[in-house]
């Protein structure tokens, strides 16, 4: 419960007034509905007493006329004109009614709009905080996360929590409004009634406890495989000119297939038990309000309830039940939305790295590593061991060695991507591991073996760390690439759009 309160905190951190004001225009709502519906009670009373007295409609009644009058009753003719003028003008009733349908449409019009602004700004405050997270783990923590993990928290498992607080919680809070306030008229005008329309929802409620704990484990499972057949996709995606260059579709293509049905196994044994859990709860569902109607009807032959009493008790009995039947479907979702819950928080507790304690000594460029060694985390070998070399300011070193030597982790090392598990590597004479990451990386460039180009334009990526670079300054640097002249053969020159992962662009440009 805690993490789900701390969830929609973060959730409407902006919108707090809006959200709590929708839970307060949806109880005035729920209220003009039903007692639109309460009108029905006491026009069907005052027929039932001209009936019983021999009189024609719209002729004068006193109270005395009336049994059993309840206190809300009372007070309901008492604020609509009194008995004799009600009795008189039954039109009346029609104008209340549909008076009180007006303003409980009228209202729930506004939440309509309400939610779905604060729906829409509930998804914005869950995106950015899980990619300024993900932007903010350590380089190793990053590396060793599944892609489709990553992607399926944020798209799907983001989707259904905001799905969950944004639909599920205000169907929760409008069914506790209609159960409370119709169990409490039902309590004035029958107690007897009021007991026997809740009888059989303590048996609803512990079936759907029982059942909703195996469908949250199915759930769980579903979404895992569905995550991993999203990290297939995006594997394939990424490696697609190797895929062609082999001619290796028909492979690519039969593997996938095999986490299609392994998905489609166990997201129909999922759906299945989702179905038989809401087919099943239709039978409490009639069976409470066959049991109200027919104890009703008993109650009315042998003259302890009027007939209006029995047509709301069938009516807020059908108002009760439904919604509550409805909170099945949230039961079902609120097993997803923990799951995805738990996916998040996974993400969400990995701790960030710290990129602003440290050093920011002046920085020339001197290096000297001192018996460094260094292994990653997944593997018990050495990648680096004893490494021992010194290179001085504006010196030019080249450092050659076999493939998986170690060279492109040396680089790694020095901008703090990962720390050094031993030894000593100092810039001017300042250890590396004391200076602040951020201004370490500001300060040193790298171009890597594999380039990768961002989905924007050609002069985006080139002034990608400094935004407020001058267009002079941009030139410059492609003049010294000898990429210029290319740049401007293209018909947008340098605001030509890079497609994704640099596709626009030859590999050598």
């Amino acid at each position: 419960m805690k993490k789900f309160i701390k969830v929609l905190n973060i959730l409407i951190k902006d919108t707090k007034l809006e959200y709590y004001s929708y839970f307060v225009l949806m109880f005035f709502s729920v209220l003009f509905m039903i007692a639109s519906t309460y009108s029905t009670k006491v026009l069907v009373d005052i027929l039932e007493a001209q009936l019983n007295l021999g009189l024609g409609f719209n002729s004068e009644l006193s109270l005395s006329n009336l049994n059993d009058l309840d206190i809300l009753e009372k007070a309901f003719i008492y604020c609509f004109g009194g008995i004799k003028y009600l009795s008189t003008n039954l039109y009346v009733f029609a104008i209340i009614i549909l008076g009180f349908a007006f303003f409980s449409g009228v209202l729930s019009l506004i939440r309509f709009f309400q939610r779905s602004d604060f729906i829409s700004k509930m998804s914005k405050n869950m995106q950015l905080l899980l990619f300024y997270h993900i932007e903010r783990l350590p380089y190793s923590t990053i590396k060793s996360l599944n892609n489709g993990d990553i992607i399926q928290t944020c798209t799907r498992d983001e989707d259904v929590l905001k799905r969950f607080f944004g639909f599920n919680i205000s169907l929760i809070v409008y069914t506790f409004y209609i159960v409370i306030i119709s169990f409490i008229i039902l309590c004035i005008t029958s107690y007897k009634i009021a007991l026997i329309s809740i009888c059989i929802m303590p048996i609803m409620f512990s079936y759907s406890f029982f059942v909703i704990k195996e469908v949250r484990k199915r759930y769980r499972i579903t979404d895992d495989s569905e995550s991993q057949m999203t990290t297939k996709i995006e594997e394939n995606l990424a490696s697609i000119r190797l895929v062609k260059a082999f001619n290796n579709e028909s492979y690519e293509i039969n593997d996938f297939d095999k986490y299609i049905k392994d998905y489609k196994r166990k997201y129909l044994n999922w759906r299945k038990l989702s179905a038989f859990f809401f087919s099943s709860s239709d039978i409490f569902v009639f069976s409470q309000i066959a049991l109200t109607t027919i104890f009703g009807f008993y109650l009315m032959f042998i003259k302890e309830i009027s007939v209006g009493t029995l047509v709301i008790s069938f009516s807020f009995v059908s108002m009760m039940v439904w919604p509550i039947r409805d909170v099945a479907t949230v039961l079902s979702n609120l097993a997803q939305a923990i799951a995805s819950l738990d996916r998040i928080n996974l993400l969400l507790d990995l701790p960030l790295e710290d990129i602003d304690s440290g050093l920011t000594p002046i920085i020339k460029g001197n290096i000297e590593l001192n018996n460094v060694s260094f292994n990653y985390t997944d593997s018990d070998i050495a990648t680096l061991k004893n490494i021992t070399f010194k290179i001085n300011q504006g010196q030019t070193v080249a450092i050659m060695g076999k493939t998986g030597s170690g060279k492109s982790t040396l680089v790694y090392l020095l901008t703090r991507l990962y720390d050094y598990n031993s030894g000593s590597i100092k810039l001017d004479g300042v250890e590396l591991n004391k200076i602040q990451k951020e201004y370490l990386r500001n300060n040193i460039s790298i171009v890597l073996q594999e380039p990768f180009l961002f989905s924007k334009t050609i002069k985006d990526n080139i002034s990608i760390t400094n935004k407020y670079i001058d267009f002079s300054e941009i030139e410059n640097v492609t003049k010294i690439s000898h990429i210029d002249k290319s740049i401007r053969n293209f018909k947008d020159g340098y605001d030509t759009p890079v497609g994704e992962k640099g596709t626009t662009l030859s590999g050598g440009q």
